[in-house]
């Protein structure tokens, strides 16, 4: 999917949290969608149709069901609470700092990448065998390889959904496979656009160390300056 122009929407602007929970559903449903249909990809008609039914539901209702969907990676918007949203674009500098989703160091991204960073899952892929690196991690190699093909000829894939606690990078909780094919074309071409994501952080405690509220503070006053 090629997503259209509209800048200035992602900026930076907060969003409430019903809007990220729309949004993931929404990718989590047409993926279910996809694999049930054998690869089909949904028509517009139905896009609308699952938009509407999401719009139905209440606010417990549709976490409730991203929940369902996604009990792991998805937790955090509740265990985190309160979390601040905002949808932005993420330079090559922040991009290259990003993590997996947190999970067990001997299965799936982290079998992949120890380290937890995307840009250390994309090189192995790079340099390693497919087949044995799928067989090893049970990460859907081809997959990204799929994917990492496709941005000769867009701007980016679909939104990432990020989560962050505290001043360090974020984990992916939504678009491992996506972002590890941004790393992969990365590492092939030398060539990064601008990725989009609804990024949520945990609201830091009022009594937080006074040098991490004056780092942070720092942060935000450096115009184009990485966030972490």
């Amino acid at each position: 999917m090629i997503v259209a122009s509209d800048s200035a929407a992602w900026a930076g602007e907060r969003v409430g949290e019903r809007v990220v929970v729309n949004h993931w559903l929404a990718a989590e449903t047409r993926k279910r969608a996809v694999a049930t249909s054998q690869g089909g990809a949904a028509t517009a008609e139905e896009g609308e149709t699952l938009a509407a039914e999401i719009d139905a539901l209440n606010d417990d209702e549709a976490l409730d069901a991203l929940l369902q969907r996604k009990p792991g990676a998805a937790a955090f918007l509740w265990r985190a609470r309160p979390v601040e949203w905002i949808r932005t674009e993420i330079s090559q500098r922040e991009f290259e700092r990003l993590r997996f989703v947190e999970g067990p160091d001997e299965l799936g991204w982290r079998a992949l990448a120890p380290s937890g960073r995307v840009i250390d899952g994309a090189e192995r892929i790079a340099a390693g065998d497919r087949g044995a690196l799928e067989a090893e991690t049970g990460v859907e190699i081809e997959r990204v390889c799929s994917m990492a093909e496709t941005l000769a000829d867009r701007d980016r894939l679909g939104t990432f959904v990020l989560a962050r606690r505290g001043r360090g990078p974020p984990t992916i909780a939504d678009g491992n496979h996506r972002a590890t094919a941004v790393a992969l074309h990365l590492h092939r071409t030398g060539e990064y656009r601008p990725q989009r994501a609804f990024l949520g952080t945990a609201t830091e405690p009022v009594l937080s160390p006074l040098w991490q509220r004056l780092r942070a503070a720092l942060a935000r006053l450096r115009p184009g300056g990485p966030r972490w």
